[in-house]
């Protein structure tokens, strides 16, 4: 689905996926996988929760996951995401560049937990 398109702005564009639930059982940010776009899972970092950073704490839950080097528009597409390992809780930041700072360092963790994992 559409979102704000702030994840593209700031460099790290992201599939906003539809929730079935407001109160997800899980929230913050996590190593993931994509699948049911080209076969194979596609890599990434996601964050489900309220982005308390841009939204604030009364925001309706959201799943953001930025797949590592993916440039193809999918909207409408059915898609699964296997969370595998939650990296940290969700947190607000002072401003966007303290918040783009932690999504480069979310996106390193992610990379070398995925790495590790399929050595």
């Amino acid at each position: 689905m559409h979102g704000d398109k702030l994840g593209r702005d700031i460099g790290f564009p992201t599939a906003n996926i539809q929730l079935k639930h407001n109160r997800p059982p899980l929230m913050g940010i996590f190593a993931v996988e994509l699948c049911g776009l080209n076969g194979a899972p596609l890599q990434g970092v996601a964050s489900l929760g309220k982005r308390p950073t841009v939204k604030g704490a009364d925001a309706v839950p959201v799943l953001e996951v930025h797949l590592f080097d993916f440039k193809a528009e999918i909207y409408g597409r059915r898609v699964r995401v296997d969370f595998l390992h939650k990296l940290r809780d969700e947190a607000k930041y002072p401003d966007l560049d303290t918040l783009v700072a932690q999504i480069r360092r979310d996106v390193d963790n992610a990379k070398t937990f995925l790495k590790q994992r399929h050595a």
